[in-house]
């Protein structure tokens, strides 16, 4: 796993934030990936409603809100089994198992937990 840079660690932390407050206002949305990136960070998301202005405010008032939460994320590393189940009881299954399917056998398989979401990924989050 590559060390992420304090930025990069924010930039992470914001995705998971936007993908909690994502399934807070549209919990029927499905998540697909969420990387930081150069220039912030963005996440893809899957989900028969056109956004408006409005929502985009009401997503960014969320993630706020969770935000002074002062939630705390913690890493965990399971097997691919435990992987399945993970993913198959927070009803993400549409991109979660496949993008599990694209981890190499072998290579760890962690998630980060907070009182919102379980997102699997390789790589950290603000604590």
């Amino acid at each position: 796993m590559k060390k992420m840079t304090p930025l990069e660690e924010l930039r992470h932390s914001s995705a998971h934030m936007l993908g909690a407050a994502m399934l807070r206002l549209f919990p029927q949305a499905q998540l697909d990936i969420g990387p930081p990136t150069d220039t912030g960070f963005y996440y893809d998301f899957d989900l028969d409603h056109k956004f408006t202005p409005e929502d985009l405010e009401k997503l960014e008032k969320e993630m706020r809100r969770i935000a002074g939460e002062n939630q705390k994320f913690e890493r965990i590393e399971v097997p691919r089994d435990e992987a399945v189940k993970i993913i198959q009881g927070t009803g993400q299954t549409k991109y979660k198992l496949g993008r599990l399917a694209d981890i190499p056998e072998g290579e760890a398989i962690s998630f980060y937990k907070n009182r919102v979401s379980a997102g699997a990924g390789h790589s950290g989050a603000i604590p």
